[in-house]
């Protein structure tokens, strides 16, 4: 009597267990898409192209069709780097941000499905890491008495444009992504994936120390067009820009980063027309 209760007990349990089985074998495209979410999906490089590409298409169609006059500096600067390895052209640097994170896709072997609410995470946690710059740049305007020296740049060809509204968007779609390009996903991306390779592990002082001189490097890359007019506080600025930026990118990658500045830059850039 016991042994057939025993048994009935068993038999009980194991088709509980085969239900369960079962229910989670019947939902497996929704459970690809909760790991892939879950995953530091943000982070891996074809989200970021996917994010990124209605800007860099705006940005290409105006170079080419409206104003090709209208390059950011760090555009210009791409062209004459790549033009020694006979990459030339208009368009050579958007190649070069499609092909690496194209490559670096392929290299990591991630998913080629993007599920289209992760774009929308994307946008939601660009908006809301944008914030801390503005609080930033108000703080230290504070503290330099309103001073006028943290305005943003302005280029010549956006000055000649006057009240043009595309010189100062192609002017912050051209800085967020190649400024990031260059001074996150190239400078802090590569000497943190050598770095691992090396040490064989994540290393959060490498990782800092990596960061912090990409940030001063970024800051005094902006001094290059006009060294006279050099200031402390815009270096300071930009520095604690720069470094913030270049957590943003650690954490949640390079388009979140890209997208980060170009906001940043589209607010501060239309402000003053606003007013």
């Amino acid at each position: 009597m016991a042994t057939a209760t025993s048994a009935r007990k068993r038999s009980s349990r194991d088709r509980k267990k085969s239900s369960r089985a079962g229910r989670r074998r019947s939902r497996p495209a929704q459970s690809d898409d909760v790991r892939f979410l879950r995953d530091a999906a943000p982070a891996r490089p074809l989200p970021s192209l996917l994010f990124l590409a209605p800007v860099l298409l705006f940005y290409a169609v105006g170079l080419i069709w409206v104003r090709p006059d209208l390059a950011a500096r760090a555009d210009l600067l791409l062209r004459q780097a790549l033009a020694p390895l006979g990459l030339t052209g208009v368009l050579a640097p958007t190649w070069l941000v499609v092909g690496v994170l194209m490559l670096w896709h392929v290299f990591r072997r991630d998913p080629w499905r993007v599920p289209g609410r992760l774009l929308g995470r994307m946008a939601a946690e660009t908006l809301l890491l944008a914030v801390p710059l503005f609080v930033l740049l108000t703080v230290m305007r504070l503290a330099a008495g309103g001073g006028s020296t943290l305005a943003m740049p302005v280029a010549s060809s956006a000055r000649a444009a006057g009240t043009d509204w595309l010189a100062p968007a192609m002017g912050s779609i051209g800085a967020g992504i190649y400024e990031e390009l260059l001074f996150r996903l190239l400078m802090v991306g590569a000497v943190l994936g050598l770095a691992r390779r090396i040490l064989h592990r994540e290393s959060p002082g490498v990782t800092v120390a990596v960061i912090l001189i990409a940030a001063g490097i970024f800051a005094g890359a902006h001094t290059l067009d006009d060294p006279a007019r050099f200031a402390w506080d815009s270096f300071l600025f930009r520095s604690a820009a720069g470094t913030y930026l270049g957590y943003v990118f650690a954490r949640r990658g390079f388009g979140i980063a890209a997208g980060v500045h170009i906001v940043f830059d589209l607010v501060v850039r239309f402000a003053p027309a606003l007013r």
